[in-house]
């Protein structure tokens, strides 16, 4: 019966190999802004309410937002390319509430760029508006967990012929909620290390403001990722038991592949709370990797059944793969460009 509510996969251009790459490249390039951004806004509506939030700080948000929603594209469209037939599926479930992210997301952008220039002026509208910014990204997380675990479970798409409002949700799917925390913990985690990262390049602030900090970031990626750490073997233990399994020794790869997360994310909470600010950060790009490939795993076992992408059709065309490469890497250094003035002091 399962299988006959699965749509047929379609072919390929290139192995699928070449697309599972450029996935776990482009999300990790993206799930870093994504971190800094929902992080950082919850950090910064932390901050507002204490009435310690540095301009500065809060300049980047709007832009953060930008750069997050053109990096998050690659990504979804190389799951859409190996899993479309799951994905379009689970978005159709709860089309509804996956088509509100649009507007949503808009909202959210439009109230912190209000948030920037209406902070001093109007403190208390500014922190009105931070706010809903905040939770209006939350929702946004947690419509993406939603879809992510309804594409895993094609046994639960049953739930559409009850109810085709567009309005379901995944909440009998017991890592939903391990899931959802697990990435709101890591990304307060991450928002933490990106402040220390933005003030220590920063020009033209005090040294003793910059490395107040640097410290504060630090500490907060370090505790943050202790409660990580905790939910991660909640949703660790939340998945399917032939699956957890799998990390335990069922598959070698797997095994070796966590434990090695397990080792880095350990050493990145006592680098982190040593204040080792260079170690920290090139250590974590190692550890978000390392996620973003068990991830991948996870997902592949859970789908390996209903439809292994090993097996799909390949009809060879070579040429939209290397066009996309070429303007990916004119993409790349866009990117860098931004960056760069950002963190550049403005001239008067």
């Amino acid at each position: 019966m399962i299988s006959q509510i699965i749509p047929s996969a379609e072919a390929l251009p290139v192995n699928w190999w070449w697309f599972q790459v450029l996935l776990i490249v482009t999300f990790l390039l993206h799930i870093i802004l994504m971190n800094f951004i929902l992080g950082g806004s919850l950090l910064s509506l932390w901050d507002a309410f204490r009435k310690r939030t540095f301009k500065q700080d809060s300049m980047t948000i709007p832009t953060l937002i930008a750069l997050t929603i053109n990096l998050g594209v690659p990504p979804l469209l190389f799951l859409q390319v190996i899993y479309g037939n799951f994905f379009y599926t689970s978005s159709i479930i709860m089309a509804s509430l996956w088509i509100l992210i649009i507007p949503i997301l808009i909202l959210a952008y439009y109230g912190a760029y209000i948030y920037v220039f209406k902070n001093k002026k109007t403190p208390v509208f500014a922190k009105t508006t931070l706010t809903i910014t905040a939770v209006f990204l939350l929702f946004i997380a947690f419509m993406l967990v939603n879809n992510n675990t309804l594409m895993l479970r094609p046994e639960r798409w049953e739930m559409y012929f009850a109810n085709q409002s567009g309005w379901q949700l995944n909440f009998g799917e017991p890592t939903l909620w391990p899931r959802f925390l697990h990435f709101l913990t890591g990304a307060i985690a991450v928002a933490g290390l990106g402040k220390a990262i933005y003030y220590h390049f920063k020009k033209k602030i005090p040294d003793k403001d910059k490395n107040a900090e640097k410290t504060r970031g630090l500490k907060i990626f370090g505790f943050a990722t202790m409660i990580q750490v905790v939910i991660g073997i909640w949703f660790w233990l939340s998945l399917p038991e032939n699956i957890w399994k799998m990390f335990m020794g069922g598959d070698l790869f797997a095994t070796i592949w966590l434990m090695l997360g397990i080792a880095i994310a350990l050493f990145l909470i006592y680098s982190s709370t040593q204040g080792k600010f260079k170690t920290t950060t090139f250590l974590l790009v190692f550890l978000l990797l390392n996620m973003i490939i068990n991830r991948e795993m996870v997902r592949y076992a859970y789908l390996k059944d209903a439809g292994d992408p090993a097996n799909l059709n390949v009809s060879p065309e070579y040429g939209s793969l290397a066009m996309f490469l070429v303007v990916f890497l004119i993409g790349l250094g866009a990117l860098y460009y931004m960056i760069k003035l950002i963190i550049k002091p403005k001239q008067t």
